[in-house]
């Protein structure tokens, strides 16, 4: 951003509002660290109940996604991509967005409408557009984006080590553990004796710390 002299300031995370879109492994360790920063962490899954106890356990404050693009400064997309959610975030949002509003997206550019976004970058709505990753063509002659000078694109790199898909694989399956033991406790309200103790499923918290 330029101040009133013309020169280029950047912002900090503390006392700001973050939004992120999808609770994906990474929303999780994010928000921690948003909120060490003194960040506010505020969030939106179409497919999460804003009910959800995941919400109150990852320290993220379940909004719209209307009011997430109106609240936040930062806005970080980490969705995972269905064909169902193609340009999810587009012109029913996106004029919304607060100004001077930057927005990270960590997950598939598909989730975007090009044109929306193309329409907020230049009118200078929106500050800037940072992408991990883009499908090719995306910035060539004749798209929305070609020319826009406030998008970004980096190369997807983070998903690459052994370590990270190591943590893919292990949320994946605390995840279903989490899901069977709701499925057993639900159970064993209605098909235990009176008087029995149900037993619980083995947890896989030991199992990861071994991995």
């Amino acid at each position: 951003m330029e101040n009133a002299e013309g020169l280029l300031v950047g912002r900090e995370l503390g006392g700001s509002t973050v939004g992120l879109i999808g609770l994906t492994p990474a929303a999780r360790p994010m928000a921690q660290l948003l909120g060490a920063f003194g960040s506010r962490v505020i969030g939106y899954d179409p497919a999460v109940h804003s009910g959800d106890a995941v919400w109150g356990r990852w320290k993220i404050e379940p909004v719209g996604l209307h009011s997430l693009m109106e609240q936040a400064e930062v806005v970080c997309v980490l969705m995972t991509y269905f064909t169902r959610y193609h340009g999810l975030i587009g012109d029913r949002f996106l004029p919304f967005c607060r100004p001077n509003q930057v927005l990270v997206s960590l997950g598939s550019a598909a989730l975007l409408d090009e044109e929306a976004l193309a329409e907020v970058l230049n009118s200078g709505r929106m500050a800037a557009a940072w992408f991990d990753s883009m499908p090719p063509g995306m910035l060539e002659p004749g798209r929305p984006l070609h020319g826009v000078q406030t998008v970004q694109v980096t190369p997807r790199v983070a998903s690459t080590t052994r370590e990270s898909r190591v943590r893919c694989a292990w949320s994946v399956a605390r995840r279903i553990d989490e899901l069977l033991r709701q499925q057993n406790a639900q159970r064993s309200v209605v098909e235990s004796p009176a008087g029995a103790t149900p037993v619980a499923p083995i947890g896989l918290a030991a199992g990861a710390a071994s991995a």
